[in-house]
C-alpha cells in the first residue's frame, strides 16, 4: 500500500515512533502490532487544526492535542488508536503534562458519561462510527485525517466547555493509565442510578400545556438555521458539481493553444498563444483546488454543525420530558385534592347498603384515608419534578449562551474559509490573465514604435 493511499504503512516498533510518556501509557496494547503512519504520508497534515505545536495559551489552563494514529492488529479485530497529549495548569491535576493513547470506542464512552452526568449540557457531538465509504476503507489516509481532525474538534469543544471540562470521567480519559482507565470504565458510578432521562422526551413538546417562550423560541430558530444550513450546503454542492464539469472542459483548451504556439504557421502569434495557455492552465489549476477543497472547507464543517444542532435540539427535548413530568405529576395532584374535596362534601349523603356491589365498594372512609396517604407522596414527587425542572431550566439556559457563542465562532470560520477559497481563486485567475494582458499591451507598443 503506497503512503499516499495509505495513512498505516509498515510495521514497527511503537517505542522509536513517540516519547517515553506515551510509551509507558501504551502498555495496553504490547501484544498488538502496531503500524505507524510515515511522515509522507501526511504531507497535508498543516491544513488540520489544533494539530500544530501544543502551547499553553496565556488565558487557558488545559490543552488538548490528538495526533500520531497507529493501527493495531490482533487476533479478533484491527483498530486505530490515537495519541492524547494534554497541557493542564489546574490544581486537581498533579502533573502539567500527560501523553496517553485511546481508541474510538474510548471516545464514545467519554461522550456518554458525560450525557450521564450532565443530562442539560449541550455535550458536542462526535463523527460517526463509519460512513458506507469508511467502512469499506477505514484505514486510508482521508478517512483518519478526516476523523482525526474531527476528534480534535470534539475535544477542543470539551476543554472549554466551564462544565464539562471539569468532569471527573474526562479527567480520567486524558490521564488514567491503560490498567486504570480500564478498571474506571468498569465500575458502576452512583450517577449512573440518580440521573434518568425520561423515556418521551421525543414527543412531550405537542402535549405541553405551558410552552416555555425562551425555550420555544430557540426551538424554533433551530429549525430556521438547520433548513438555512441544508440550503446553503445543497447550492453549494451544486455549484461545487458545476465547477468540477467546468473544470473538465476548461482543461482541454491548455492542450490545444501549446499545440497552436508550437506550430510554424504562425511565429506572430507564439508568444500570446503560449502566454493564453499558460494563463488557462493556472486558472484551471485553481478552479481545481477550489473544487477540492469543497468537502474539508464547507461540505464537512456544515454536516459536522448540523450534528451539533441535532444535540442541542435534543437536550431542548430532554428539558421538556421534564416539564411534562411535572405537569403530568400536577394534574394527577389536582385530580386527587379535587376527588377528596368531593368525598368531604358528601360525608353526609348516606350510602346505599341495599345494592348488590355494596359488598366491594369502599366506603368513603377509606377512600379518604386512601387519599389522606397518596396525596403527600405525589405532593413530594411534584416538588421533585418542579425541582429537576428548574434546575434543568437554568443549566440549560447558562449552556444555550455557551453555545451560541461557539455557534457565532464555528459559522464565522466556515464562512471565512469559504469566501477565502473563493477571493484565493479569483486572485489567482485575474494574476494570471491580468499578465496575458499586460504582454499584449507590450507587444502593441513595441509594434507602435516601430511602425513610426
Amino acid at each position: 500500500m503506497s503512503s499516499n493511499t495509505s495513512a498505516v504503512l509498515d510495521t514497527v516498533v511503537e517505542s522509536k515512533n513517540i516519547e517515553p510518556t506515551s510509551v509507558r501509557s501504551d502498555s495496553i496494547y504490547e501484544n498488538s502490532l502496531v503500524q505507524s503512519p510515515s511522515c509522507e504520508s501526511y504531507s497535508t497534515i498543516h491544513d488540520i487544526e489544533n494539530l500544530s505545536e501544543l502551547n499553553m495559551d496565556e488565558d487557558s489552563d488545559l490543552c488538548v492535542k490528538i495526533d500520531n494514529p497507529q493501527k493495531h492488529l490482533e487476533t479478533l479485530e484491527t483498530y486505530i488508536t490515537f495519541r492524547i497529549t494534554t497541557k493542564v495548569a489546574r490544581i486537581e491535576f498533579s502533573d502539567y503534562e500527560y501523553v496517553v493513547r485511546r481508541r474510538y470506542n474510548d471516545f464514545l464512552w467519554l461522550r456518554q458519561k458525560l450525557i450521564e452526568c450532565h443530562p442539560f449540557c449541550i455535550v458536542p457531538p462526535l463523527p460517526a462510527k463509519h460512513s458506507l465509504i469508511g467502512q469499506l476503507d477505514r484505514y486510508s489516509k482521508d478517512f483518519i485525517l478526516l476523523r482525526m481532525k474531527a476528534l480534535n474538534v470534539f475535544i477542543t469543544r470539551i476543554t472549554q466547555h466551564p462544565i464539562l471540562s471539569c468532569n471527573e470521567h474526562f479527567k480520567m480519559f486524558l490521564t488514567a493509565k491503560p490498567s486504570d482507565f480500564i478498571l474506571h470504565r468498569r465500575q458502576r458510578h452512583p450517577v449512573e442510578q440518580r440521573i434518568q432521562t425520561p423515556i418521551n422526551s421525543s414527543s412531550s413538546h405537542s402535549i405541553l400545556k405551558n410552552r416555555h417562550i425562551e425555550f420555544d423560541k430557540t426551538r424554533n430558530y433551530l429549525t430556521a438555521l438547520t433548513e438555512k444550513l441544508v440550503s446553503f450546503e445543497k447550492i453549494s454542492s451544486r455549484t461545487n458539481k458545476e465547477r468540477t464539469d467546468f473544470v473538465s472542459e476548461l482543461n482541454n483548451y491548455h492542450p490545444i493553444l501549446t499545440t497552436w504556439a508550437a506550430t510554424e504557421s504562425e511565429p506572430q502569434l507564439k508568444e500570446v498563444l503560449e502566454n493564453m495557455g499558460a494563463a488557462l492552465e493556472r486558472s484551471s489549476a485553481a478552479q481545481n483546488a477550489l473544487v477540492h477543497s469543497y468537502i474539508s472547507t464547507v461540505g464537512q464543517p456544515i454536516r459536522d454543525f448540523l450534528q451539533y444542532v441535532d444535540v442541542v435540539q435534543e437536550t431542548i427535548r430532554k428539558r421538556e420530558a421534564y416539564q411534562y413530568q411535572y405537569e403530568t405529576s400536577m394534574d394527577e395532584l389536582n385530580k386527587k385534592h379535587s376527588e377528596k374535596d368531593k368525598l368531604v362534601a358528601n360525608m353526609h349523603t348516606p350510602e346505599q347498603n341495599s345494592s348488590s356491589f355494596s359488598l366491594w365498594k369502599q366506603s368513603k372512609e377509606d377512600r379518604l384515608e386512601k387519599l389522606g396517604s397518596s396525596i403527600p407522596q405525589l405532593l413530594k414527587r411534584v416538588e421533585s419534578n418542579q425541582d429537576q425542572l428548574e434546575c434543568a431550566n437554568e443549566c440549560l439556559r447558562s449552556n444555550l449562551e455557551w453555545w451560541q457563542a461557539e455557534k457565532q465562532k464555528c459559522l464565522k470560520k466556515i464562512l471565512l474559509d469559504f469566501v477565502n477559497k473563493q477571493v484565493n481563486y479569483y486572485q489567482t485567475t485575474v494574476n494570471a490573465w491580468e499578465y496575458v494582458c499586460n504582454e499584449l499591451s507590450t507587444q502593441q507598443n513595441i509594434t507602435k514604435n516601430n511602425t513610426k
